[in-house]
């Protein structure tokens, strides 16, 4: 586009020359028009990002207006060839911008320099062309001017459709995570239901009993089983609570997962004395953009079947290391293991090697650290305890890609 640019500039510098058109007015305009190729060359290197866009257009646009009021200036002033050129920046503006200020900024300004023009003096401005050399410039700059205002309007056209092809493919997209999502749930709603059915039963059959002989021996030990049938209720639809929240939860923020992993820590302490395991933490500050609250539950997860996993007298510990562009936690214990033909079941709804779990703790912690980019993977062997290493990058890449702004600016020159 530029090498066009400067054939048309060329062939009317020729015009003016063939009309004996004073020289030294013919060498400025051509030097006028070198010094603008080279800010617009140097504007649009300076472009690295989605954010400069705007930037470096209103800059080209600029330069642009500047080189075509001076040419104007020089070659007659309101009788040059070349005024139509003063209205191009506006309007390209306004195509690009829309009715936004700096639009509305860039045509007044337009305005105020016509006016200006129609002010000075022609002695400042230069003579008028002969009426041949005159019409037939002027025919060539308007050709030049529809010609960079129909590539605008392409360039922009093709990019509006490009970025509506992109919102399309956006949104069946998350259409289809929806659709996953919700067959997902129906599927863990029902076996929940079916989770609930039985201790709801037991719960009823003990109520009955304990109303028809309030005074028997075995009132308090029928009472402490609902309630602990009562707890399990709460554990699982605490769980599926938890693994049924939408990704829209999520609040990406700067954090530091070994304060996350100390605080994981703290809360399970109690739960860990109990059972008498020794929690351990080991690693510096480690840095990922996530949720932290997401992340801490589905830690807490994690550790709380560690721990579960794990007899009187074994340990339970955190390790973390930055491993450049991701940071890598790992939740070991030295408990019982996992079989090899239980690996690859584990993160299912539902599938447990405990007596009373339910496996949705897992499904959560692990629909937590997809959602963040990260990975989940097990290595057991039996007897001799368990690992469960997170992997998690250190910056998200999910941002959809901009609408291609560069391309346009290319076009002004």
């Amino acid at each position: 586009m530029n090498a066009f640019g400067g054939v048309i500039q060329l062939v009317l510098l020729l015009i003016f020359l063939h009309a004996d058109y004073p020289r030294w007015r013919i060498v400025v305009s051509a030097a006028v028009f070198f010094g603008f190729s080279m800010i617009q060359k140097a504007w649009i290197r300076s472009s690295r990002d989605a954010a400069s866009f705007d930037r470096v257009f209103i800059g080209v646009n600029l330069s642009a207006q500047t080189m075509v009021t001076l040419t104007v200036g020089l070659t007659g002033g309101l009788h040059s060839p070349t005024v139509p050129g003063l209205l191009l920046p506006s309007v390209i503006s306004l195509l690009f911008f829309g009715p936004h200020a700096v639009a509305r900024w860039i045509a007044f300004a337009s305005g105020l320099l016509i006016v200006a023009m129609a002010l000075l003096p022609k002695e400042l401005v230069g003579p008028t062309l002969p009426a041949g050399h005159y019409a037939l410039a002027l025919a060539i700059g308007l050709c030049w001017n529809l010609f960079l205002l129909h590539m605008m309007v392409g360039k922009m056209t093709r990019a509006a459709s490009k970025a509506g092809h992109s919102m399309a493919c956006l949104r069946e997209e998350r259409l289809s995570d929806a659709e996953a999502q919700l067959r997902r749930l129906q599927s863990v709603g029902a076996k929940v239901a079916h989770e609930l059915k039985n201790p709801l039963a037991s719960i009823k059959g003990l109520c009955q009993l304990v109303a028809r002989t309030p005074e028997s021996e075995r009132t308090q030990e029928r009472l402490a089983v609902v309630a602990s049938e009562i707890s399990r209720m709460e554990t699982i639809l605490n769980e599926y609570l938890s693994f049924s929240r939408p990704l829209e939860d999520l609040r990406p923020e700067t954090l530091d997962v070994t304060a996350i992993a100390r605080d994981v820590l703290d809360v399970l302490a109690g739960r860990a004395d109990q059972a008498g395991v020794t929690l351990s933490l080991d690693g510096g500050v480690t840095e990922v953009h996530g949720d932290a609250r997401r992340l801490k539950e589905a830690l807490i997860n994690l550790v709380a079947n560690a721990i579960e996993a794990t007899p009187n007298g074994g340990t339970v510990a955190l390790r973390l290391r930055n491993g450049g562009t991701a940071v890598v936690l790992e939740v070991r214990d030295s408990g019982r293991g996992i079989a090899p033909e239980d690996l690859d079941r584990i993160g299912t709804s539902f599938f447990t090697t405990r007596p009373n779990g339910t496996g949705l703790g897992v499904v959560l912690a692990q629909g937590v650290i997809n959602q963040h980019g990260g990975t989940l993977t097990y290595k057991s062997s039996l007897g001799h305890g368990t690992t469960a290493t997170i992997v998690l990058p250190v910056r998200s890449h999910t941002a959809p890609e901009p609408v291609p702004r560069a391309a346009m600016v290319e076009a002004r020159a």
